[in-house]
């Protein structure tokens, strides 16, 4: 028997590698403390929410959760309704925007919505009468403004007296009090969500001058008007202006004669939702007679013609 051959010896050795450190430290953590500081944020703006919603809002939502179908249901349908009209008083909501866009018209034409922002409305005017008891420089201008409600909205007006005038005589800067008068006016204007109309007016005295009238002064002085209330501090939003008119003569004050100093005015009507939208509606462009007879195709009462080839079927 041929001697075995002795085979060598194999030694398996285990190592143990030692990442110091930074091994027990790896990058997973992080994605765990990510998700946990996403959901303590998602956590705590819900809570947010809630405490800021009213008793409508929370009542919609318990019911969607009991009912998906509960916003088809006569309650669902009221709580959209109140819903509509914004966190805010006065507030658009889901009422149309400025532009015509975004929500619908049932929240801008709802007795409801109409009524809430009548009431701000009507607060904004009380406030501007409180400022100006209160102010020592402006009392002695609160026989110079009337506020009074239009189909338009909130119309504020500031009128010239034969011994304070708003303006230098026949030109548009402004006194120094009277942009005291519109900046107070601005600010508690520019805390609505409303757009507003600034418009100038001007007594029936006509200039010798043909080439500047009181079209161009009322213009101007609307203009003027515009810069002191948007540049005073917390007065009129950007783009919240929504037109700047000069009225000339046309619209002298009720009851008044036109030559009367007081038809020398600043108007400023803050519009409502509704009078916004309808006007938005009313500026959509309609085509003509012309171009609605030229896309018409041709008359039904015209036949067909045979196609080339093809012989026309006999008529009995």
């Amino acid at each position: 028997m041929a001697e075995q051959q002795q085979q060598p010896e194999v030694k398996i050795k285990f190592v143990k590698k030692k990442g110091g450190h930074a091994a027990a430290h790896g990058g997973a953590w992080k994605v765990a403390y990510a998700d946990l500081v996403t959901a303590m944020m998602a956590f705590f703006l819900l809570m947010w929410l809630l405490s800021s919603a009213n008793a409508n809002t929370k009542a919609g939502i318990a019911g969607m959760f009991q009912d998906a179908n509960f916003f088809n249901t006569e309650r669902g349908k009221e709580i959209l309704a109140n819903h509509g009209k914004g966190i805010l008083p006065g507030g658009r909501g889901m009422a149309p925007g400025p532009d015509g866009d975004g929500g619908s018209d049932t929240a801008a034409e709802s007795p409801g919505a109409a009524a809430e922002e009548h009431q701000v409305m009507e607060a904004t005017a009380e406030a501007i009468e409180k400022a100006f008891q209160q102010d020592e420089l402006l009392q002695a201008f609160q026989d110079q403004i009337s506020m009074d409600f239009t189909d338009e909205g909130l119309r504020v007006q500031v009128q010239d007296k034969a011994a304070q005038v708003l303006f230098d005589s026949g030109s548009a800067t402004l006194k120094s009090y009277t942009m005291s008068i519109l900046k107070e006016i601005a600010k508690e204007l520019g805390k609505l969500p409303n757009r507003v109309v600034i418009g100038g007016h001007t007594d029936s005295q006509q200039y010798v001058n043909k080439g500047y009238t009181n079209w161009e002064l009322s213009a101007e002085r609307a203009n003027a008007a515009r810069r002191i209330m948007e540049g005073a501090a917390g007065g009129l939003k950007p783009g919240q202006v929504r037109r700047v008119t000069g009225y000339a003569d046309t619209i002298p004050l009720e009851g008044k004669d036109p030559k009367d100093p007081q038809n020398r005015r600043i108007s400023i009507v803050v519009i409502s939702a509704a009078t916004e939208a309808a006007e938005s509606k009313r500026q959509k462009a309609q085509p003509r007679e012309k171009d609605k007879k030229e896309s018409k195709p041709e008359a039904a009462g015209h036949e067909a013609k045979p196609e080339h080839g093809k012989p026309e079927p006999a008529k009995h």
